[in-house]
């Protein structure tokens, strides 16, 4: 059985033969329906393998998505038992405890210190943001503009299994 990618170049072949007035017709009938017939069952087990991999990633899928929720589980319960630990350390006054092999300690959080805009804020204090219009551009050139800094390109092309 020849690969796809040799029924390929046979179907090439075939089609350059076709157009050559010299080749007996019956031959040319018999080759295309035998290159047909194979590429056929090419097809059939190309599909398939297709299949089985779509099931095995929507079952990988489904499993993934069962740890992902174990994980987060897993964090809420971290962040809970963090949190119950900060509320006691707050609520002794102390701010390390010497847990065995362990240290836990009381800190300040890092980074921007948090802030809060609770009243309209004057103009010198706001930035205007410039964005692309996708809609506008989109319309623009299916209505036939030439745009020099835009352009629609080909549609792609894929697989249908029914």
């Amino acid at each position: 059985m020849s690969t796809l990618f040799e029924l390929t170049d046979e179907f090439q072949w075939l089609h350059e033969m076709g157009a050559d007035p010299d080749v007996d017709p019956e031959v040319f009938a018999d080759t295309l329906e035998a290159l047909t017939g194979e590429l056929e069952v090419k097809g059939h087990g190309y599909v398939s393998v297709i299949k089985q991999l779509e099931m095995e990633m929507t079952q990988a899928n489904i499993v993934a998505e069962q740890f992902k929720m174990k994980a987060k589980v897993r964090e809420n319960h971290i962040k809970q038992m963090k949190d119950a630990l900060l509320y006691a350390m707050d609520q002794i006054g102390i701010d390390k405890i010497e847990a065995g092999e362990w240290t836990i300690k009381v800190q300040k959080n890092g980074g921007q210190q948090p802030m809060v805009i609770d009243g309209e804020v004057p103009d010198s204090f706001k930035r205007m943001v410039y964005e692309d219009d996708k809609a506008l551009i989109r319309k623009a050139l299916e209505d036939g503009e030439q745009l020099s800094f835009a352009h629609f390109e080909e549609r792609g092309k894929h697989i249908s299994i029914k």
